[in-house]
């Protein structure tokens, strides 16, 4: 089945989109190379078992304790990641700006997109996903005020999280607000 699924990808990408470039994803952060099962002496049989890989149970115990180990950087690695969409837009922004370096921003927004839900920043997933649609509809130059105010709502979104149900009801907000302008503009293009 999974390689049925791989096989389609090509075939849904040039459906998709006329720009053939690539999308670079990077989730090192949270794909670690695989660990061989170590393992286990029974003392009573002399025999080896491998702990963890023959039950369900087992492998989702160590799921959550992995996804457990890792939370504690979810703050910081968002707040990279915001750094560098903050950085691209500013080279964006400049008077010579190609289209390569819309891309970068592109790039950035989605890798946010695909991460910020697990990190725990569903207002922030929605924003770079309204970005990122924004942006493979915008050449250089043009909607440069809605994507300057996707990425500072990003970045309010990431300085508001635990203030409570009011910072929650002000993002969602924001975000219905830019996703709804993002789909007038995709509308007119």
């Amino acid at each position: 089945m999974f390689k049925n699924l791989l096989s389609a990808l090509p075939t849904l990408r040039k459906s998709a989109h006329t720009d053939t470039t690539e999308v670079t994803i990077d989730i090192s952060r949270v794909i670690k190379p695989a660990r061989h099962a170590m393992p286990d002496s029974d003392v009573t049989t002399g025999q080896d078992s491998f702990i963890g890989w023959d039950s369900p149970e087992t492998l989702g115990s160590l799921a959550e304790d992995a996804v457990d180990s890792l939370s504690g950087q979810f703050e910081a690695w968002m707040q990279s990641d915001l750094t560098a969409l903050y950085s691209a837009w500013k080279i964006a922004q400049q008077p010579d700006a190609t289209a390569e370096d819309y891309r970068a921003v592109f790039t950035v927004a989605h890798n946010i997109k695909g991460a910020a839900n697990s990190y725990g920043y569903p207002a922030i997933a929605r924003l770079s996903g309204s970005l990122s649609r924004l942006l493979t509809e915008t050449r250089p130059g043009e909607n440069s005020a809605l994507i300057n105010l996707h990425v500072e709502a990003c970045r309010a979104a990431f300085k508001s999280i635990g203030q409570g149900s009011d910072g929650q009801s002000i993002a969602e907000a924001v975000c219905e607000a830019l996703e709804d302008r993002v789909e007038m503009k995709v509308a007119q293009a």
